[in-house]
């Protein structure tokens, strides 16, 4: 049986999607430095007269090419990170192949630089992190092709040279070969610890199974929440504040009622899949009861965290669903602390301010000091 990576932990996916938005950035700051560097090598072979083609083939295989396919991956990665529509694992196989295909036409531009051809064995290393065989997989296979392509267009080049390009192919298909397989070790390593690690864990903590996440959305449960927004509030000072927030789907009490409570479960677990983005280590969300999720910044950074807020709220009111026409939306209240407080106390200074973001006409979030206009 093929072991798994846990998909329903939202920490987990939430480092993913970081992951996954690092590669998009990497992507465009390589594409940016690329397109310098092979301006700058035009213009120094020109200036000595050693280009080795003319002028026109240059810029158009080793710039214009190059910057395109640069470009096109970017674009790729940037709608796949956005999409709503993706899953996951869609997501890490688009910014893994889009990663590799960048750096597999920098080797095929640069073919007369040997060391370039190891440029995409590095992505299969890299993309391990997503533990997904078929990724590791498919890389191997082309990046196996990108170096035996770059090694024919040195030749093409460097017709002398064939004999020690030959060989210098053959090294870098050992060399991919070799990564390949140190990538697929340390994937059964991992996955055998995996389960060393889980078999472990359900021995000494068998009453905490189905105790941390919320079976319906996906967030945090109410036990475990209120067990780790404890800890945090109790530990809050002038140094470390923290921030607290009560969300609330706007009228979710006419969905379960007009459409069924089945529909109802529908609407909560688009808005968990929204909440579990934004879990990390400084901010637990879990679902407090019915249609109500409480959210616990440690970092209690008043604006950023309002930022966060919401962003919440406008990512939910795009959901859409098949069953209704209306447009479904969250409300919240927040509050911050620079003092050590009871959860059930700073739940009601939250409270407070919720009722008067329903009040002044929902689709809002509001602070405790914050006023309704």
């Amino acid at each position: 049986m093929m072991i798994t990576k846990p998909t329903n932990d939202p920490a987990m996916r939430n480092l993913e999607r970081g992951i996954r938005f690092e590669i998009e950035r990497l992507i465009l700051i390589v594409s940016v430095l690329c397109l310098v560097l092979e301006a700058g090598l035009c213009f120094y072979y020109f200036s000595i007269q050693d280009l080795g083609q003319p002028l026109n083939t240059y810029i158009e295989f080793r710039i214009l090419v190059p910057l395109g396919v640069n470009i096109l991956v970017y674009l790729v990665t940037r709608f796949s990170n956005r999409s709503e529509n993706s899953t996951d694992s869609t997501k890490n196989r688009v910014c893994s192949f889009a990663g590799l295909i960048m750096l597999g036409v920098i080797s095929l531009a640069h073919s007369y630089f040997i060391p370039l051809w190891m440029l995409p064995a590095f992505s299969i290393l890299f993309c391990s992190i997503f533990h997904d065989d078929f990724i590791t997989k498919i890389q191997s296979g082309v990046s196996f092709v990108f170096v035996l392509y770059s090694g024919i267009l040195h030749i093409y080049d460097y017709p002398s040279d064939r004999n020690d390009t030959i060989i210098c192919i053959v090294l870098a298909e050992l060399i991919v070969l070799g990564v390949s397989f140190m990538s697929f070790k340390l994937e059964n390593y991992n996955e055998r610890k995996f389960v060393i690690s889980e078999r472990s864990l359900i021995s000494q903590n068998k009453f905490k199974n189905g105790f941390e996440i919320d079976s319906v959305t996906g967030v945090y449960s109410k036990a475990y929440l209120s067990e780790e927004a404890g800890k945090i509030l109790s530990q809050t000072n002038e140094l470390d504040p923290s921030g607290l927030a009560v969300l609330d789907i706007d009228d979710f009490k006419e969905i379960n009622d007009e459409l069924g409570h089945d529909k109802g479960d529908i609407v909560l677990r688009a808005l968990g899949s929204v909440l579990s983005g934004y879990i990390d280590e400084s901010t637990i969300i879990g679902r407090f009861g019915g249609e109500k999720f409480v959210v616990v910044f440690s970092n209690g950074v008043r604006e950023d965290n309002m930022n966060d807020l919401n962003q919440m709220c406008r990512e939910f009111a795009k959901k859409k669903f098949s069953f209704t026409k209306r447009t479904v939306t969250l409300s919240g209240g927040y509050v911050w602390f620079d003092e050590n407080i009871e959860l059930e106390k700073a739940m009601d200074k939250a409270q407070e301010a919720l009722a008067r973001a329903k009040k002044s006409g929902k689709n809002r979030v509001i602070a405790s000091d914050e006023s309704e206009e």
